[in-house]
């Protein structure tokens, strides 16, 4: 019985985990604005915004998520841009609600520049990455986010779908318990 009860509670606490895993990457979005191409390499945590350069004008590649809950939000960053014009014309930064804030520094092409921030998100607030495009020529723009980003905790509470699979499983592993007993009876 206690090597039923052990396997189920490791298959219960593997089904949250990888619930949790999932939702948390799920949520992040990548999109184009203006016909832009630009294009995501990797996932969160660790992952690199490509911005557009097909030459359609002025335009921004965001990679975005709306958290659920309130955290705090650590990462560092790397940007380049390959743009004859340097940065100027191709920025990067994070999105915070509807404030974009500047990483990238107004700089001469191939002059990388990062760092180290910490944001702090409230429930329901969109955050996330972003590379311009002011021409959408010339070279595109890298913003490289690296894994020292830290994931939000889990929620508390469990939601409602979550908790009525693991009721479902200790029903089942119940069931299963008292047909032991009842056969060896």
């Amino acid at each position: 019985m206690q090597q039923t009860i052990r396997a189920a509670s490791l298959a219960v606490g593997a089904f949250a985990l990888a619930a949790f895993t999932s939702a948390a990457q799920a949520a992040w979005t990548l999109s184009n604005d203006n016909g832009g191409d630009g294009s995501l390499t990797g996932s969160f945590p660790v992952f690199q915004i490509t911005g557009s350069n097909n030459g359609v004008g002025d335009n921004t590649t965001w990679y975005t998520q709306t958290f659920a809950s309130a955290t705090t939000f650590t990462f560092t960053w790397q940007y380049t841009s390959l743009d004859p014009g340097g940065t100027v014309w191709g920025t990067a930064g994070y999105l915070l609600g509807d404030t974009q804030n500047q990483l990238s520094l107004n700089a001469w092409p191939d002059v990388p520049s990062g760092g180290s921030v910490t944001v702090d998100i409230a429930a329901g607030q969109v955050f996330g990455f972003y590379v311009e495009s002011a021409d959408s020529s010339g070279g595109a723009g890298y913003l490289a986010i690296n894994e020292d980003v830290t994931l939000p905790p889990p929620p508390s509470v469990p939601e409602p779908r979550a908790a009525v699979l693991m009721l479902a499983g200790l029903a089942a592993l119940l069931a299963a318990v008292r047909r032991r007993r009842a056969a060896r009876e």
